[in-house]
């Protein structure tokens, strides 16, 4: 029997609706940093700080809640998450600065963690013959929840609606999810069936060099996937793009392509799709980095877009389907990784090589013209004087310049040179913006190395399938 619950069509909807809330949390929180710039005067470290939070947050979620899911039970694990997903929106909605804005995104995060934690095992239990085609359909609903969530916030964009008012969106499938999980019978895992305990699933991941691979392996593509799509709204919006369009547009590609991995997963190894879509990755993010004007940006971005597709759950699926006896924890585990890496390391290290490239590109000339007016004005901040003495002074435009036009921008030296702050921020931040995409190009080429090499391997020893055979608990033939 495939599905082990009754209602398995139910649950199999509800987690879908819940990752598309957990995809709501990064549409909105996408669509919103632009204005919490402004608002808040941040730098683009700290957007990467706060952006970041809601990914390290959910990774050590996902940890701790993924060895608990037999535990604690499916079904409370996901009423905590719903009141999480609730305590976050009321932390952004009144949030005052840069701690109250970490805070909110780390609470959003533990949240998001908890979805993952229950959904993925679930999903692995409920269809066992066929774990990477549905987890691929169960993530579809991420990219698919970005594109509803991203259209709903470009259209508080267009009549001018506060930023509070895109993260209230996110209450919308939360209150479905609830409504259409909390009251449903829920599964026991599979490693929980076969009689696997934590001890075991600790035993079995600590032994599996194949787990352990594709935990590092996570890492890398989850960079790739998600460290961009934090910053693709941001960065494009300041080129004059509706950012959040291109979002909506990148990941209605990944749903579809998730929509009809399993045809392609019946044709083509794990292995085999995960080399040739992370090499396509690769070349989206380098396009992209060169990209000008809409045309070649929007192609640019669905090169990236098919790239990225499928790589997280088909790499979810690959470690369920070969590593079966690490259970939820080792699912746990890959998601936790790779959200680390993002929230740890890609997405403040692109918002920090976004404000390292920025004096480099941005127009010298008119910079330093501005600098020179503001610093001849009366009754102006210490800080801003001194950022344009660095600026007037220094042979290359220093760091603080980014700093300096934001000030100016958000009005500390009048309005009258806002404007002209304005439109020299904008392209500046564009521009160092795709520039950090290109950093991580060797990465790409480096995992679709590593991925080929891994099919070839599987097919010297029998083919994928047959190395799945021999994973399973028990020795079952092939659905």
């Amino acid at each position: 029997m495939e599905a082990r619950a009754t209602n398995s069509g139910r649950l199999f909807a509800g987690s879908c609706i819940a990752v598309a809330a957990l995809a709501f949390t990064f549409a909105a929180l996408g669509g919103a940093m632009y204005q919490l710039k402004g608002e808040f005067l941040l730098d683009n470290a700290q957007i990467g700080q706060i952006g970041g939070a809601g990914l390290w947050g959910m990774a050590i979620s996902q940890i701790g809640f993924s060895s608990l899911v037999d535990r604690l039970g499916m079904r409370n694990l996901l009423r905590f998450a719903a009141l999480g997903h609730v305590a976050s929106i009321i932390l952004f909605v009144t949030a005052t600065g840069f701690a109250s804005l970490f805070a909110a995104a780390l609470v959003m995060a533990i949240a998001n963690g908890v979805i993952e934690a229950v959904c993925n095992p679930l999903v692995a239990t409920l269809y066992p013959y066929r774990k990477a085609g549905m987890l691929n359909r169960l993530h579809l609903w991420f990219p698919g929840g970005i594109v509803i969530g991203g259209l709903a916030i470009w259209g508080l964009d267009l009549i001018g609606a506060d930023w509070r008012f895109k993260m209230l969106v996110v209450l919308v499938p939360v209150v479905l999810y609830t409504g259409m999980l909390l009251g449903t019978r829920f599964p026991r895992t599979e490693a929980a069936e076969h009689g696997q305990s934590l001890g075991s699933a600790f035993r079995a991941v600590a032994t599996s060099p194949l787990l352990w691979l594709f935990l590092a392996l996570m890492m890398v593509t989850m960079s790739l996937e998600l460290g961009p799509n934090r910053w693709i709204p941001a960065v494009l919006e300041a080129g004059g793009l509706h950012g959040i369009l291109v979002l909506v547009l990148i990941n209605g590609v990944m749903a579809l392509m998730r929509a009809n991995a399993h045809g392609i997963l019946a044709r083509v190894s794990p292995p085999v799709l995960l080399s040739v879509c992370t090499g396509t990755a690769g070349l989206g993010l380098l396009w992209l980095s060169y990209a000008s004007g809409v045309t070649q940006t929007v192609a640019a971005a669905l090169v990236f877009a098919v790239g990225i597709s499928v790589v997280w759950p088909t790499m979810m699926g690959f470690v369920a389907e070969r590593a079966p006896k690490t259970g939820a924890l080792g699912l746990g585990l890959m998601a936790a990784a790779g959200s680390i890496a993002v929230g740890v390391i890609a997405a403040p290290s692109l918002g920090e090589i976004a404000d390292t490239q920025l004096p480099r590109v941005v127009a010298a000339g008119p910079v330093r013209l501005l600098a020179g007016q503001v610093q001849a004005m009366p009754s102006i901040p210490s800080q801003l004087a001194e950022d344009a003495l660095k600026i007037i002074g220094e042979t290359e435009l220093p760091r603080a310049t980014g700093d300096f036009l934001r000030r100016v921008a958000a009005g500390e030296a009048g309005p009258v040179p806002v404007e002209q702050a304005r439109t020299l921020l904008a392209a500046a931040e564009n521009k160092s913006g795709l520039l950090s995409f290109r950093y991580l190009v060797p990465f790409a080429a480096l995992v679709c190395l590593i991925f080929a090499a891994l099919a070839f391997a599987d097919r010297k020893r029998g083919g994928y399938r047959a190395q799945v055979d021999r994973a399973r608990f028990t020795q079952e033939p092939t659905a």
